[in-house]
Parts: structure tokens; sequence; C-alpha cells
């Protein structure tokens, strides 16, 4: 996508996450500005940590210089580092720029997270947002995803379990 912000709708186990972290480790290689920040925040450090960490590792590997598994950062070839965060802890965030910034299950976040700290690390480096998520009522995901749908500013997708054919339609059926 060329859109600096998107909003992506998937059902579980679409591989919302996957895609993300690949995105994020491409927009890393490619970062024209030097010392490159992009962040995967989930809502919780614990559920980000296990959401995601074993994703960046592994398919960051090719094209790690360096890693820091306490402190939860991949750095790839030309300098640029993905971190794992949470936004239990948000003020963690605060203080730093980000150049990029994947925010999964932001239904779950508070909305705060976003408009007081995040959105602020991304406007020096003109950095972009992709919020990932599956519906959950008419939250501020909700918003971001409706909002979206008429802004060309924004890309958006929504991936439906019963329209994607990954999840067979026995599986679909029984689990309904």
């Amino acid at each position: 996508r060329t859109e600096r912000w998107a909003a992506l709708v998937a059902h579980r186990r679409a591989g919302k996450t996957v895609a993300c972290i690949m995105d994020e480790i491409d927009a890393a290689l490619r970062c024209p500005l030097p010392f490159g920040q992009f962040a995967y925040v989930a809502p919780y450090l614990a559920q980000a940590k296990e959401v995601a960490w074993e994703y960046l590792k592994r398919f960051a590997q090719p094209v790690t210089e360096d890693k820091n598994e306490a402190e939860l950062w991949v750095q790839v070839m030309g300098g640029a580092r993905i971190r794992i965060h949470g936004a239990d802890n948000p003020n963690r965030l605060r203080g730093a720029y980000l150049d990029g910034v994947v925010l999964d299950e932001y239904a779950d976040m508070r909305p705060s997270v976003w408009g007081e700290i995040i959105r602020p690390m991304l406007a020096d480096r003109k950095g972009g947002a992709t919020f990932i998520g599956t519906p959950k009522g008419r939250n501020e995901f909700f918003q971001v995803w409706d909002a979206a749908q008429f802004d060309p500013a924004w890309y958006s997708v929504m991936l439906r379990a019963s329209e994607t054919g990954l999840i067979p339609k026995a599986e679909l059926a029984d689990a309904k």
C-alpha cells in the first residue's frame, strides 16, 4: 500500500499479525531516515510478546544486525529497529519517535494511547500507523475503521472468515 494510515479488520487466524510484522520489517529496511524506529503495540506487553516477538525474530533473522531479548527489539541491516510494546504502560513510549507503528487489537486499548502518545511520536518523521483487530462492537476501533472508509488517505480492508476460505466451512459452522 502507499497510504500512510491503514485499518485492517480481519477474523481470527487470518494472519494479520504476521502480515504486519513483515510489513514493518520491509519498512525498516527501506527507511530513508537515520536510526529508524518502528513499533508493534498490543494492549498488554505480555500479549505483545506472546503474539508477535517470535514472529519478529524469525522473519527478521536473515536481515538482523542485532537484537535484544530483554528489551524486545530487533535491529535490521541499515540500523532501523523494530520494538515490541504493550499499551498497558503507555508512558514507557513517551519521548521517542516512530517511523511506523502497528496497533494490534486497538479496540482493547485506551484511546488516549493513540491521541496523546503515539500520534505525536509519528509527526516529525511523518510515520505511518496500521490499526488491526477483530470487531468487538462500536468502539474506538470501529470509529477508526468507519472513518477510513471515506478518507482516501487511508487504506482499509475487511477479511471475513466466511469469505477468505482460510477456515474450513465445517469449522466455522462448529464454532457457531
